[in-house]
């Protein structure tokens, strides 16, 4: 079997990449050139460790092929549908008065590293809000994997002619990888936000994550890739609400759960598992569940 690269591969790489980039400066100010190059030696060593379990594991689950192109995107199950109170779903269509939820966002938002439908964050949310409300909820994702704040304007043109009553968004953690300065993305996703308040629905936002979680980042690397997602997830927090928005602060409440539990992660150690999904979509399904309580 011929491997293609796995879609993980360039994204980790701008990761750590990352990393050691513009927020470095202000974390490890007064390093030399030696630590520099250890640094650098570590994002190598990372990236290999992290790429050769990912490629490993979609050899075992047959995803890897000869073809010349590696359909990353097409990886995670699609969810979307309709699923009832009592857990039956996705239907193609619900009985009049059903809710519409729309997830926006990156690769957590689609849930890339999940194997079933059934274990998708947004599936998880529609079918708790269903099941609390005793109300049918339609789902629609239209995250993309690799996706950054600046994606969400695109991510919106769909999401609105679903005629949404909530929205949930997951983003961030590719603006770190990207060096989007945490003001900057932050502005991205306060527009989205407005946009989407301003037409009256809400919008729930699960902000960054804490990638310090990320085992195979070794010290002191790991430190700066804390340092810098926690300054975007302070700046989302503010511009969400300003915007009208509700943030759920991700890198509290979920983040920490995730430290000595390889079983959260997915095989690539890098992205959540599905009970590393369940343990997010935990702490966004109350925020959820009332916004579309709200609009209901």
């Amino acid at each position: 079997m011929t491997m293609t690269t796995h879609p993980g591969a360039p994204a980790v790489r701008r990761v750590l990449g990352a990393t050691v980039g513009a927020g470095a400066v202000a974390a490890l100010a007064g390093m030399g050139g030696a630590a520099w190059a250890g640094l650098l030696r570590q994002a190598r060593s990372a990236t290999t460790t992290i790429v050769t379990a990912a490629q490993q594991a979609a050899a075992d689950e047959g995803l890897v092929t000869s073809d010349a192109a590696f359909a990353w995107q097409a990886l995670p199950p699609v969810g979307d549908g309709v699923y009832l109170p009592d857990g039956i779903g996705p239907l193609a269509d619900g009985p009049a008065g059903t809710l519409v939820l729309t997830v926006l966002g990156d690769s957590t938002a689609v849930g890339y590293g999940c194997a079933e439908a059934g274990q998708l964050p947004g599936v998880l949310l529609a079918r708790a809000a269903a099941a609390t409300l005793g109300r049918p909820v339609r789902l629609t994702c239209h995250g993309t994997v690799g996706s950054g704040a600046a994606a969400l304007a695109t991510q919106l043109i769909p999401a609105l002619g679903d005629g949404p009553d909530a929205v949930a968004i997951m983003v961030g953690a590719n603006d770190v990888k990207d060096r989007l300065a945490p003001r900057a993305s932050a502005a991205l996703l306060r527009h989205a936000v407005a946009t989407l308040t301003g037409l009256g629905v809400p919008t729930v936002v699960g902000t960054c994550p804490d990638l310090g979680v990320i085992v195979p980042i070794p010290q002191p690397l790991r430190t700066v890739a804390h340092v810098w997602s926690m300054r975007l997830a302070a700046a989302q927090k503010r511009a969400v609400r300003a915007a009208g928005g509700v943030p759920v602060p991700l890198a509290q409440l979920v983040s920490p759960q995730f430290y000595g539990r390889p079983d959260l992660f997915y095989a690539d150690g890098f992205h959540p598992s599905a009970p590393g999904y369940v343990l997010a979509a935990g702490a966004l399904e109350p925020f959820v569940t009332e916004a579309l309580r709200t609009a209901a």
